[in-house]
């Protein structure tokens, strides 16, 4: 009996692996990227395994008993493993389409049929070892039952700070540093669709200076960030258990803190250069207490790849990764497009509080250097730029659109203000468009294909840099290394002696 329970609960780990595996992991990383305990998202784990766990046993208790059971269990050892392999395909690193999975099915199928008819000898081994695998899957379940539990106790960093920033004249310089995470310079300039308009950042253009050729530092932001504030390339980078932030770069393999105090905000605090920092998905607060002086950061998508959402209740995180794989069953286009309605209704939450935290500390923030991270264009989609609503089901051309729109706030802010004429302003992306990866989610639309040719990838970032008093327009052509932001930044902190 106890090795059966075993084998059911090692089961539901396999089957529920897509909806809990970023909550696992050994230092901690992506379900350390939120502000929130985890607790209940955890808890609605740990109920999900249970209920599967007893479903499995108990539907394999009635089968046992009856006298067509051993035809059924031919039927479980075809079926199941095509079932888990679809149940995660999402986590999956590169995109298996539905045709290559019944290519799989059939051709298991046939083996499994031919080596019953014509080998049984083999083929009762190999039944013998479908349940040895079974088996084995409960270690597996153990340790991530045990990276669970361990995930539940985690207590997050700090979430704001703010210290004093006195009342600034007009005429002294400042600096707005505003990274639209995975904003192209392709579809935003050189070859934009004509069914969209971006007015913002066209008539930002006409006083700035355009990057056209800008080569990309890294594919992740929790990499291309931290190298552009610290001026070193991050190879590595994760957010551990005791929310310290520690990276291995290019010049170092070894792990080792992220030093605040190196980094460009520590530059700005030893010249006393007030920071304020509204940040998303990397635990900015956490990281630069004691170097910015003011600080938020927030992160309300689901957990990466993953059903759970903290904006959920708790009847609605256990009963929607249920949903999911039965579906997966009976309708796997279905179970598809509920998971891409899942996590853009998330990414809404995350633009919106975002935004306007934004629009917050660009009004009225004193602070010298405005550094926002902002989760626009970044998928899941979340804009309808037909309706100009907040909507789900959209494309990356809906999301440059708020993009624009937003960028049309920020300048509305930034231009009534004394300081504007003094105002340095950066606008980049830390990396461009990668259609590679989200090719392969839930969320890619009709539009995304056809916008991309396919998923072509152009790896450029955006980059757009107004000097303070700029009135004409540039383009640099030549190639750009992203890191030049950094260098761009320091000067700015600390200008060279003349």
């Amino acid at each position: 009996m106890i090795k059966r329970i075993a084998q059911a609960w090692g089961f539901a780990a396999i089957l529920l692996l897509p909806s809990y595996v970023d909550l696992t992991s050994s230092l901690g990383d992506e379900r350390m990227r939120v502000p929130w305990p985890l607790t209940r998202l955890v808890l609605a784990q740990l109920v999900d395994l249970a209920i599967v766990g007893l479903v499995f046993a108990g539907l394999l208790a009635i089968l046992r008993g009856l006298k067509l059971w051993a035809r059924i269990r031919w039927f479980a050892l075809a079926f199941l493993p095509i079932y888990l392999l679809v149940c995660n395909l999402r986590i999956f690193p590169f995109r298996v389409p539905y045709a290559g999975v019944a290519l799989v099915a059939v051709a298991w199928i046939v083996i499994l049929a031919f080596l019953i008819l014509c080998t049984p000898n083999i083929a009762s081994k190999l039944y013998g070892l479908g349940g040895a695998v079974l088996t084995g899957a409960v270690v597996f379940a153990f340790v991530m039952t045990a990276q669970l539990v361990s995930a539940a106790f985690w207590r997050p960093g700090i979430q704001a700070f703010a210290g004093p920033i006195p009342a600034q004249p007009g005429a002294k310089p400042r600096l707005v540093w505003i990274v639209f995470d995975e904003l192209a310079y392709k579809p935003v300039f050189e070859a934009r669709d004509h069914s969209l308009d971006l007015p913002n950042f066209d008539r930002l253009r006409l006083q700035s200076t355009v990057y056209t050729n800008v080569t990309p530092i890294g594919y992740h932001t929790n990499l291309v960030v931290p190298s552009l504030l610290l001026g070193r390339i991050v190879t590595s980078s994760t957010f551990t258990a005791k929310n310290q932030f520690i990276v291995r770069t290019a010049d170092d393999p070894n792990w080792e803190p992220f030093d605040s105090g190196a980094s460009l905000f520590g530059m700005a605090r030893e010249r006393g250069i007030s920071t304020s920092i509204v940040g998303w998905y990397l635990a900015y607060c956490p990281i630069f207490v004691g170097t910015a002086t003011e600080c938020y950061w927030s992160n309300d998508d689901t957990e990466d790849g993953a059903p759970p959402s903290i904006n959920a209740s708790f009847a609605d995180d256990v009963w929607f990764p249920l949903r999911i794989v039965a579906e997966q069953l009976v309708a796997p286009r279905v179970a598809v497009a509920d998971v891409a309605h899942w996590e853009s209704l998330s990414h809404v939450a995350t633009v919106k509080d975002m935004s306007q935290h934004a629009l917050a500390a660009l009004a009225n923030s004193q602070a010298d250097i405005i550094y926002l991270h902002l989760p626009i264009p970044h998928p899941p989609a979340f804009w309808d730029r037909r309706s100009h609503n907040y909507g789900v089901g959209g494309s990356y051309l809906d999301s440059l659109d708020y993009s624009d729109r937003f960028l049309g706030q920020i300048l509305d802010a930034l231009e009534t203000q004394p300081r504007w004429p003094e105002t340095t302003l950066i606008i980049q992306g830390d990396h461009s468009w990668r259609t590679r990866i989200w090719r392969t989610t839930p969320g890619w639309s009709a539009e995304d294909e056809r916008v991309s040719h396919g998923g072509e990838w152009d790896p450029r970032p955006f980059l757009l840099i107004h000097a303070a008093g700029q009135t004409n327009a540039a383009i640099v052509a030549s190639p750009t290394s992203l890191m030049f932001v950094h260098d761009f930044v320091a000067a700015q902190i600390q200008p060279p002696a003349h």
